[in-house]
């Protein structure tokens, strides 16, 4: 990082070339999505997809030509067109590459399996037993667990409930649309407050501290209470004015676990 020396002697923050800042800005928003991408065990192949796929989608929701869209990738038009074609297919979320974790936490889902029944149906490495290491790996992490067994029969594994049970058929789709709003503000507040010029227009602060779970969720209902009511009233009080804007206000809470931990 460079520095100002005439700034870094009277004690102000060290400046730093926009484009880095810009890619460090870029870096920490990637965060959310590689820590699930970790926990959910997906190679770098079925990211770096992903990532291209939601750049596709970006550039041809915002821009109308292969040109402008071949801009935006950095790419010829011919290798925007052959990614277009992939992705227009359909049914690209179905076809993903998946690592030995992944595979085996989907094969349990079907049925317990021993560490044999896994290894049969898993590819397998020269450098070392990679099926036995990856169901450690998942015990671990109580992604998965030892099914019950009799006295003398084999060790079996199934995955644990609580990983598996995390949707409904019927209410899956709107909640990646919720999420996509959520996520949309975020993004929208994160760019005028640190890339534009409407700094005083966004604004997000986190709060962390301890509180019991009774407490918190009475404390997300009355906050939730107060936005729906304020808001309401804040829309009668614009309903004429041509200075009014419209606005997103977000809100989220979750347990934590400190630094050190876990």
């Amino acid at each position: 990082m460079s520095s100002d020396p005439a700034r870094a002697e009277d004690g102000s923050p060290e400046t730093i070339p926009y484009p880095e800042y810009l890619l460090r800005v870029l870096f920490t928003l990637f965060t959310p999505a590689v820590k699930l991408a970790v926990d959910m065990n997906y190679p770098l192949d079925t990211v770096k997809d992903m990532m291209t796929l939601a750049l596709w989608r970006e550039a041809r929701r915002k821009h109308s030509t292969i040109n402008l869209i071949s801009l935006v990738f950095g790419k010829s038009t011919r290798t925007v067109k052959a990614l277009s074609a992939r992705f227009n297919k359909g049914g690209y979320f179905e076809c993903s590459e998946s690592n030995t974790m992944r595979r085996i936490e989907d094969l349990l889902r079907q049925r317990p399996m021993s560490l044999d029944e896994l290894g049969e149906r898993l590819p397998q490495t020269n450098e070392f037993d990679s099926t036995r290491t990856a169901v450690s790996a998942l015990l671990r992490e109580g992604r998965i667990e030892a099914a019950p067994r009799g006295a003398g029969a084999v060790a079996r594994y199934q995955v644990v409930a609580k990983h598996h049970n995390l949707f409904t058929e019927q209410d899956w789709e709107a909640r990646i649309d919720a999420l996509a709003e959520h996520l949309e503000a975020v993004s929208e507040t994160v760019r005028r407050r640190m890339l534009a010029d409407e700094a005083e227009c966004a604004s997000a602060r986190t709060f962390a501290f301890r509180a019991r779970p009774e407490d918190m969720a009475a404390l997300r209902a009355e906050v939730l209470d107060l936005v729906r009511r304020r808001s309401v009233e804040l829309e009668a009080a614009a309903a004429h004015d041509p200075a009014a804007r419209s606005f997103a206000l977000y809100m989220g809470s979750t347990p934590v676990e400190p630094e050190g931990e876990g």
